[in-house]
Parts: structure tokens; C-alpha cells; sequence
């Protein structure tokens, strides 16, 4: 009985969002904003209705709710003109769910209601996932604390490392061993956040006192800190592009990620057990060498690493699972 509730009442959900979405185009607001109530704006309605050979009987007829959201780069961005979330993370995703004959559907919502990472406080598990307003959120590396709350599936990114930058040239002349009184900026909702700097081996002046430390929505507002002087470094991800528009200082810290860009779901969800399967099909076929070769052609106006640096290896992801 409990089965054909949640049944009845994830069909009434699509229902409901697909008419929404009807008439309500994806929100133009580039910043990720946290907070308490959940505002979900949906996306794609019938994103995924599985494999068109399978016969109507054999697909699954729950809806996978997939919550993501955009940060300007070739994983995740927002197209302007389509109104709608792009990237390799959306195609990767779209064609795991036809494999496997899911129904999938994506949500939008803001990061942090996946993830937070509150200044002064542990991080978290977000409100919408833990809520059950969705199944899953979409690219999310895997960390210690994270994978404490909550499950993943397979990596479908490669891992990044982490590292501070600073103002081209370090006028204010930070020293990434020694963080005694160093103002530092961070990415809200960001696997490279304080927790993971306080735990840093070789470094002196740690912990961070709460002043030293300052969170930020957006890399536009994080690299505009650094450069006007508000802080002294940043710390983050290889992978973003204000990795590559600052001056690296120190070496690469492979410390604070424990795997990839994967899915995160709750923990005991059941989606891990078809979503794993039907990538590892994905990932040796051509549809996925061209959902590659999208990352530098389709998406390639947008900031973001290579194909090379982004993409799985079959041959080296799976070969001990």
C-alpha cells in the first residue's frame, strides 16, 4: 500500500509540475541563494521517458526527481535563450535514465538546498534533499562529511584538487603554509570550504578564526573579493574558472575530495542500484564519446575543463568495482 502511495502521489507531483512548467521558463537569477523554504522551479517535463524499445510493462513507472542548478560552467549553466540548465552533467543524466527505462524529471533549486556549508557551523545536508522534495541532486563531489549524510552513485566526473589563488602577482603576499590572520573566501555549498583548510597537515595558524573566514554565491563575487582586496585568497576547485583566472599559490591539495562529480541521494535510496549499472553501459558506447565531444563544441563557449579533464575512463573507473 505504502509502494502505490508514494506512486499515486509522485504522479500527481509531474502532473502538477509538467502544467507549471508550461508556462514558467527557468529563472534568470545567477546567484545561488540558501535559506529555509524550498523554491523549486521545474524543468524538461518528460525529461526521460526511458529507452523507446522497451515495452511499457517493463519500465518503471516512478518519477526520479532530479534536483540541479547552475554555476556558469560546462557541467552546469544556464542557456539564456533556451531557458533551461545545459551541460555534460544534463546529458550524462538524461542518457543514464533512458538506459536504465526510468522516468526521470528535473528540478531546479538552489545548491544549498542540497548542500550547505553555513559559516560558523557544520556542514550539512540541504533542506530539499533531506525533505524528500526530490530523489537526488546532480553533481556533487564526493567528500567525507557529504558521504557521512548521504549516498552516491558511481563518479561520472573525474576528481579535481584544491588550492588557494590570490590577486595576480600576491601584492598582499599570502603564504598558503602559514594562514595567521589571512582573510580566506569560499564558495557557499563548496566541497573546498573551511572544514576541509582547518584540517590541512603543514600548515601553521590554524584553525580558522570565524573572521578569517568569508563565504560567497557566486565565483563572480568570490574573484571580485581577492581582486578589490577584501580578502586575501580563495580556495577552491580546479575545476572552476576562477581557478584559472587568479594566481595559484601552494600546491594541489587532494585532501579535501574523496571521489568525482557524482549523484547524491539519501541515504538507503534505491537509485544508486540502476543508475551505476546503466552508466558503466553509457560509458562505452559512442553516445557517450559524443557527450564528450559536446563538453569542447556544444558547450565550449561556456568556462570549464576539457573533455579530458572532465570525462570518465571506462577502462580506469571500473576497472576494481
Amino acid at each position: 500500500m505504502e509502494t502505490i502511495n508514494r506512486l499515486v502521489i509522485n504522479v500527481a507531483v509531474l502532473a502538477l509540475l509538467a502544467t507549471v512548467c508550461l508556462v514558467e521558463a527557468a529563472p534568470r537569477d545567477k546567484t545561488r541563494k540558501g535559506g529555509g523554504a524550498v523554491n523549486i522551479t521545474c524543468e524538461d517535463a518528460g525529461m526521460s521517458k526511458g529507452d523507446p524499445s522497451l515495452s511499457q510493462d517493463k519500465m518503471d513507472k516512478e518519477v526520479w526527481r532530479f534536483a540541479r542548478s547552475h554555476y556558469n560552467n560546462r557541467a552546469e549553466y544556464l542557456d539564456e535563450e533556451a531557458a533551461r540548465i545545459r551541460g555534460y552533467n544534463t546529458d550524462v543524466v538524461e542518457a543514464v535514465c533512458r538506459i536504465a527505462g526510468k522516468n526521470c524529471f528535473f528540478v531546479q533549486d538552489p545548491y544549498s538546498h542540497c548542500w550547505e556549508s553555513p559559516h560558523g557551523y557544520d556542514a550539512r545536508g540541504g533542506i530539499g534533499l533531506h525533505g524528500d522534495y526530490y530523489e537526488a541532486c546532480v553533481g556533487w563531489f564526493v567528500t567525507k562529511d557529504r558521504r557521512r549524510v548521504f549516498d552516491f552513485t558511481d563518479a561520472f566526473q573525474k576528481n579535481v584538487f584544491s588550492h588557494f589563488v590570490v590577486k595576480t602577482g600576491n601584492p598582499n603576499n599570502f603564504q598558503y603554509d602559514d594562514l595567521t590572520g589571512s582573510k580566506i573566501g569560499f564558495l557557499e555549498s563548496w566541497a573546498a570550504d573551511e572544514h576541509c583548510v582547518n584540517l590541512l597537515s603543514d600548515v601553521s595558524g590554524l584553525p580558522l578564526d570565524e573572521s578569517q573566514i568569508h563565504y560567497y554565491l557566486t565565483q563572480t563575487e568570490l574573484e571580485a573579493a581577492v581582486n578589490a582586496d577584501e580578502i586575501d585568497a580563495a580556495f577552491v576547485t580546479d575545476d572552476l574558472a576562477i581557478a584559472g583566472n587568479l594566481e595559484k599559490n601552494g600546491p594541489d591539495i587532494d585532501s579535501c575530495l574523496v571521489d568525482g562529480v557524482a549523484v547524491m541521494v539519501r541515504k538507503g535510496s534505491t537509485l544508486p542500484s540502476w543508475f551505476n549499472p546503466a552508466f558503466k553501459k553509457l560509458v562505452s558506447t559512442p553516445e557517450y564519446e559524443q557527450i564528450c565531444d559536446d563538453v569542447e563544441t556544444v558547450h565550449g563557449n561556456i568556462p570549464g575543463p576539457d573533455k579530458e579533464d572532465i570525462c570518465i575512463n571506462p577502462l580506469e573507473a571500473f576497472a576494481f568495482r
